[in-house]
């Protein structure tokens, strides 16, 4: 997995997003557009004050967009959260060269920088059990997130090395027992869930807040097939333990297994985001990890001792 975004393939313009809307969609060719704001796989112009622009930054992120438009506009008819729609698709053109779309714009704030309050738990709980209904087995396949449970763990094993010095800087010491505990009860239950149409990347990065509040769902390139417990995994990113009965009542119950195994999601995705060099991504990562139990606060005897996940115990996970 990647801590830091590819390297754009084109250079984009608000003269590229006119020249596109002007051939193909001249009715909104005339709307102000601002200046790019571009995330990993996506680069996206708002377009005046209620739609958006959206385009691959690079050429594997064309196919992720080609799914969710064949895809997300047909589900999305069925939810009742706040959530960016598809309002026109485009084509290459411009010397652009894959598809892009125009969405609707979902007014906030991202929860990376404005994060949820409790309160607005019941309601993203509410939106995954709209979300994860059954999915066809011709639905798009995500590797990294459509795979079993046990097909993580190199992804736990690569951070946890990389955990020490990244929770040094921030007085947080990494808990090695407590992350085999965590993750040896995730594999423990039965991975067997049906597979069902998921998010599949439900970070602070793609949820926005509203004061707080629960303000829509964005970002639905890598929509898949796959087990309930990813995105309520992610769940553990958004908010804290205590909010987690409210999030699972709300989704209509969850059961042992399945809270298990999203806990063990919860905890790699944790492990990973901490060992990304962006500050406010990391952070997330270690935030989470504490909430998990399995990172604490340095004790006043400093790196090394109890539960510091130091030289003196290094138990492994999965084991």
């Amino acid at each position: 997995m990647m801590t830091v975004p590819p390297p754009a393939e084109v250079v984009f313009s608000r003269g590229l997003v006119r020249t596109l809307l002007a051939d193909q969609h001249p009715d909104l060719a005339d709307r102000e557009i601002a200046e790019p704001l571009e995330g990993f796989d996506m680069a996206m112009f708002r377009l005046g004050e209620d739609l958006a622009v959206r385009l691959p930054r690079h050429r594997g992120a064309a196919g992720s967009l080609e799914s969710e438009l064949r895809w997300v506009g047909a589900l999305s008819d069925r939810w009742t959260f706040p959530t960016q729609r598809i309002v026109r698709s485009g084509v290459p053109g411009a010397g652009f060269p894959w598809c892009w779309a125009v969405t609707s714009w979902l007014p906030g704030e991202l929860a990376a920088d404005r994060p949820l309050a409790g309160s607005a738990a019941p309601e993203v709980g509410r939106a995954l059990a709209e979300i994860h209904r059954p999915a066809p087995a011709d639905a798009p396949f995500n590797s990294e997130q459509s795979v079993r449970l046990a097909e993580r763990e190199p992804i736990l094993r690569d951070a946890l090395p990389r955990l020490p010095s990244s929770g040094a800087a921030r007085g947080l010491t990494l808990d090695r027992d407590a992350v085999a505990a965590l993750w040896n009860r995730a594999l423990a239950v039965p991975d067997e869930a049906p597979r069902v149409w998921i998010h599949a990347d439900l970070h602070p990065f793609n949820v926005i807040s509203r004061n707080g509040a629960f303000g829509g769902i964005i970002d639905w390139s890598d929509i898949a097939r796959g087990d309930p417990a990813v995105d309520l995994g992610f769940l553990r990113l958004l908010f804290s333990a205590a909010d987690m009965p409210a999030a699972h009542e709300a989704y209509g119950g969850v059961d042992e297994a399945t809270a298990a195994r999203a806990l063990g999601i919860g905890l790699v995705k944790a492990a990973f985001l901490a060992t990304v060099p962006e500050e406010t991504v990391a952070d997330i990562g270690w935030r989470t990890l504490v909430e998990l139990g399995a990172a604490n606060r340095t004790a006043p005897g400093g790196p090394g001792g109890p539960g510091s996940g130091g030289p003196s115990r290094s138990p492994e996970v999965g084991r």
